[in-house]
């Protein structure tokens, strides 16, 4: 018995996992890396034939979101949105999986729909650290809006026993000001860019917007249902609108400039994800935390204060809560509580041999080369296996920056031998860029404005060759650490075929080593 869990059909951020009956992870991809469209929808038909078709007549589909949850709260408009959109979709005769409506897989393929928040729980909790017992966890989950809660705490049972529900959003505020800052940013992208933002103001305005934050109403299904009676054009995001409209016209009619309204955002947003995480350490003193929020690095250093521990998803997204689907079906069918997860190198692999020495050789001359080998991360952050990476000694922020088409304000993140860390960094760190620690070093080129930086911790039992490389980039410059970050440009997934490397390498004159 296999368990296929699908995310983000019609909506974004389409990902598919595949777990067995042990709870081993077979295969796990976002969407856009086999589409080359960024936070795609649509899941292709490559995913399909890869990690379905071989094995359908023994294949559980479980779907990231209630789609009949989904369409009640949020009114018929959201289905018939999908259908003229995508007629196809609604054809119960069409035969590519790919082109199918979520309500057509449960309907024509059995599959079984997981509340989109229960699913994120479950891929926090079911990837926790090893020594972790079950009891001992409590899960919070913080996003824009699933079907209509837009944060929850689960037990460690995944039952539910907290929820804060829609209109009020903390994910959907911070996303609304990525859109209409004046950038030309794009919410469910580009929030880290407001967050590098914030650190260059003060937060002078936060306790004004924290204030009418917490002045939103919560909404049940019930009063919107009996709303809609009385009023049937009535839309709920028409109440999110006022409630963000009113919100962001504070900032903008208080702050000075966007780098004020910046940092007041992310310290507002620090404060509310704080009274979530103090109701949720009632529950349990180690957290598995997961929601599309829970990228939010400059925040997860104060929430760990709150908390004996804590695990953040690896990749917390709706793509990622496709793990969470598959893995809750199989705890409700077999009891079991964790899967058997040790690395996020779960993609398409780059099969070859990859020489370190080749790659440091050249970024001694270059200072840049990108890495494009074994399975591709599953997330939005490159770990070393789809990797762009530059010499340490020299600033290349600019010069990154450019390669990427990013704006000239961005940080990178710097990657550094876990054993040499505390030489160069206090304060929260990991493997996973999930924290902000302070530069004890003078490298400006991994340390961000504030004196920070989202430090990549690469133990010696990494499954990556990115361990080996910055090993011997070590040899031979007396530096422990790298500059990383993913290999691609603004606005496109990461490589993720060697063709797609050889692509990249062309395209913007950079080398990219896959063997």
């Amino acid at each position: 018995m296999k368990y296929l869990g699908v995310a983000g059909l019609q909506l974004h951020d389409a990902g598919m996992t595949l777990i067995d009956d042990k709870g081993n992870i077979e295969f796990a991809s976002l969407a856009e890396r086999y589409t080359g469209i960024k936070h795609h929808s649509i899941i292709p038909h490559q995913m399909w034939e890869r990690a379905y078709y071989p094995y359908m007549d023994c294949t559980q589909i479980v779907i990231n979101d209630d789609w009949e949850q989904r369409s009640r709260y949020r009114s018929d408009s959201l289905v018939e949105t999908a259908r003229s959109a995508h007629p196809h979709s609604f054809d119960k005769n069409e035969s590519k999986m790919h082109r199918k409506h979520p309500s057509v897989f449960e309907e024509q393929h059995g599959a079984i729909a997981k509340e989109h928040h229960a699913a994120h729980a479950a891929a926090a909790l079911m990837t926790r650290p090893k020594d972790w017992a079950r009891e001992d966890c409590v899960c919070v989950t913080i996003d824009g809006v699933g079907e209509y809660r837009t944060a929850a705490i689960y037990d460690h049972n995944l039952e539910l026993v907290w929820e804060m529900n829609f209109p009020k959003s903390i994910g959907y505020l911070y996303a609304h000001f990525t859109d209409e800052c004046g950038l030309g940013l794009k919410s469910n992208n580009d929030e880290y860019v407001i967050m590098g933002l914030s650190c260059y103001s003060e937060p002078t305005h936060w306790e004004g917007l924290y204030e009418l934050f917490n002045e939103c109403e919560e909404w049940s299904m019930d009063y919107v249902e009996k709303r809609r009676e009385k009023e049937p054009g009535f839309d709920i995001f028409t109440g999110k609108i006022d409630y963000v409209a009113n919100m962001l016209r504070y900032l903008k009619d208080n702050c000075k400039s966007l780098e004020d309204a910046s940092a007041s955002l992310q310290r507002m947003t620090e404060e509310a994800i704080l009274d979530v995480m103090r109701e949720a350490r009632k529950y349990g003193k180690k957290l598995c935390y997961s929601g599309g929020v829970a990228q939010n690095i400059m925040a997860n250093g104060r929430v760990a204060e709150l908390f004996d521990d804590m695990w953040v998803d690896l990749n917390p997204g709706d793509g990622g809560a496709s793990l969470g689907a598959a893995g809750l079906q199989l705890f409700h069918d077999t009891g079991i509580d964790r899967l058997n997860w040790e690395h996020p190198y779960l993609g398409y692999s780059i099969e070859g041999d990859l020489d370190p020495e080749k790659v440091v050789d050249h970024l001694l001359k270059y200072r840049v080369c990108g890495v494009a080998n074994g399975p591709a991360e599953f997330s939005y952050r490159a770990y070393g296996n789809r990797s762009l990476i530059a010499d340490v000694r020299y600033d290349v922020k600019d010069t990154v920056n450019t390669i990427k088409r990013r704006q000239k304000f961005r940080p990178f993140a710097p990657a550094i031998l876990e054993e040499h860390a505390h030489e160069y960094f206090s304060g929260p760190m990991n493997q996973w860029m999930q924290y902000c620690a302070k530069a004890e070093h003078p490298y400006s080129s991994v340390t961000h404005v504030d004196g920070t930086g989202r430090v990549q911790l690469v133990p010696k039992d990494c499954k990556s060759v990115f361990r080996q490389i910055i090993e011997c980039y070590y040899a031979r410059t007396g530096i422990p650490m790298l500059l990383n970050t993913s290999l691609n440009i603004r606005g496109k997934p990461m490589v993720n075929t060697v063709q797609d490397a050889y692509e990249f390498e062309e395209e913007y004159g950079v080398k990219v080593f896959t063997s």
